[in-house]
């Protein structure tokens, strides 16, 4: 892709590299000129923060998808852009109010008994303003923000293309360019449906609500107002905790249900999340975890999730146990199946076992007190991609939601251990996975499923690449003359066993249609010729196998 198909004159593509140049120029110009790997970089963290903040909201998604990537950055890189956030004005009330009103269906007034058109808070995608309704009281409404949808899909063109351009540049052999830009569209367009975000709290809620390792109602969600959210609305129960580790949060966990039973109930809650219901918060920093007076926790925002399928929750499990228990020969096994290579590259098993075994011993050869499990992950992650191995986006949602996890629970508890407080928990789901025998005979059925489904496509291909002279062998052999005696002998005999079977056929199916008596003596004859020539082969396997 040439450098002007991509920045073509438009009014966007002009302000984009206007922006870029006046924060980093040799960036530009690397890109640009697409530099070799000696040249190449990032800009420096924190510039690459404003840049990112300058573009707008399709480029604060980047920054913040990328923050959740451990295996493609630094620690630098990921803390700088956790904290990215996008710094817009707010939208007028009076430009946001018609839009409102279309998704209600009605007034303000007659949707809510009270509105406070100030927002509370204006973000790259929404507004939230406080409102009351009759029944429920307080709630937050947000909004999303007139013209965003648009916006989103000029900027989702232009990053497109900026990153087909980089990534034949140096740097695009570090970084899968377009993949990250289809997965920065891909959240940005789940993010402008609301009912998404509202369907998220929901079936959150009902994990925490089902969840053996939380008290009832100790954690939950905030209720949805259903009837009133929509593609471009979302209304839900308004909540005046204080943030989890303030101190009036504190003295509300103290005098409530303790500051143990807190952190282990969290820790069990995204434990089940993780490894059970294979959908968890991708973001429970402080922020997002409200304290009520009486020492309930309430998550907030769900608008970012992860999902794991059934077979990726199995082997991530797998995978968390190999490590507590410092095997690295099964980790870097079911590593390689989590995070499969690239399509025609090879990568070095040995190698990647050696470094993992050095890594766990490094890493366990502290107490567990003072294992931090977030940074183990992200070393370990950073080892996957230098080894070739591709690492799915949402294990890096992953690691960002045990970073955050182990961060509160070590703030609220410095005795607190991830990996000490975990294995407990992990013991119990498997235990009480054993006792589900139905359930396992149904994972059972679907891999015999899977492998009756799968076979004959893989033998399929085996035979096509050996017809097509793709598949090639390097044997060195002794004793070559003996195994091709053998070889000949075998070819000989299947030769002769196919021929016996179509004799077989051929009179079976002459006798069942012959209506003239030279038919039925031909087939009679087959018969006979068939017979003596499996007579023959028995004969020759008897005395072969004496030998």
């Amino acid at each position: 892709m040439s450098v002007l198909s991509v920045f073509d004159g438009s009014s966007r593509a002009l302000e984009v590299v206007r922006i870029v140049s006046r924060h980093e120029w040799s960036f530009l110009s690397q890109l640009l000129n697409r530099g070799d790997a000696s040249e190449t970089r990032l800009p420096l963290p924190s510039v690459l923060c404003n840049i990112l903040t300058e573009l707008g909201p399709v480029y604060v998604k980047l920054g913040q998808l990328l923050s959740t990537r451990p295996d493609l950055l630094g620690e630098d890189y990921i803390e700088a852009l956790s904290q990215l956030q996008a710094d817009v004005p707010a939208v007028p009330w009076e430009q946001l109010r018609p839009q409102l009103e279309q998704e209600l269906g009605c007034s303000v007034d007659e949707a809510f008994s009270t509105f406070v058109d100030t927002p509370i808070a204006a973000g790259s995608v929404g507004q939230v303003y406080k409102a009351t309704l009759p029944e429920l009281g307080a709630v937050a409404v947000k909004v999303l923000r007139p013209g965003i949808a648009a916006q989103v899909e000029e900027d989702g063109r232009l990053l497109r293309k900026i990153a087909a351009l980089a990534a034949a540049t140096s740097l695009g052999s570090l970084y899968d360019f377009v993949g990250l830009a289809d997965q920065v569209l891909e959240a940005l367009v789940r993010e402008l449906d609301f009912r998404i975000e509202a369907s998220n709290t929901l079936r959150l809620q009902r994990s925490l609500e089902g969840s053996s390792f939380v008290p009832d109602g100790q954690i939950r969600l905030p209720h949805v107002v259903q009837q009133l959210s929509s593609r471009s609305v979302l209304v839900l129960e308004w909540i005046e905790g204080a943030s989890i580790l303030s101190p009036e949060a504190r003295e509300a966990l103290e005098t409530g249900p303790g500051l143990v039973a807190t952190t282990t109930a969290l820790l069990g809650a995204f434990v089940e999340q993780y490894f059970v219901e294979g959908f968890f918060h991708a973001d429970p920093h402080p922020g997002n975890l409200k304290v009520l007076a009486d020492g309930r926790v309430i998550l907030l925002d769900a608008g970012m999730v992860g999902l794991f399928d059934p077979r990726t929750r199995s082997n991530l499990l797998d995978l968390v146990l190999a490590l507590i228990n410092q095997d690295g020969a099964r980790a870097t096994d079911v590593l390689e199946q989590i995070a499969p290579p690239a399509r025609g590259v090879k990568v070095d098993r040995q190698h990647l076992q050696r470094q993992l075994d050095q890594l766990i011993a490094k890493s366990f050869s502290k107490p567990l007190e003072e294992l931090n499990f977030a940074l183990f992950l992200a070393a370990l992650l950073q080892l996957a991609n230098r080894s070739g191995l591709r690492v799915p986006g949402t294990l890096g949602l992953f690691v960002k939601s045990v970073t955050n996890l182990e961060g509160v629970g070590n703030s609220l508890n410095p005795a607190f251990s991830f990996t000490g407080e975990m294995q407990p928990l992990v013991a119990q789901l498997l235990a009480r996975a054993v006792m589900l025998p139905q359930e396992r005979l149904m994972q059972f059925g679907l891999d015999l499923r899977n492998l009756t489904i799968d076979s004959p496509r893989q033998l399929s291909q085996l035979l096509r690449r050996f017809s097509s002279d793709e598949l090639v062998f390097a044997i060195q052999l002794e004793g070559l003359e003996a195994v091709r005696s053998s070889l000949e002998r075998l070819s000989q005999r299947i030769s002769l066993a196919i021929l016996v079977a179509s004799l077989l056929l051929s009179a079976t199916v002459m006798a069942t249609l012959a209506q003239q008596p030279l038919l039925r003596d031909v087939s009679e004859g087959l018969f006979v010729g068939a017979t003596l020539f499996g007579l023959w082969l028995i004969v020759s396997l008897l005395r072969s196998s004496r030998r």
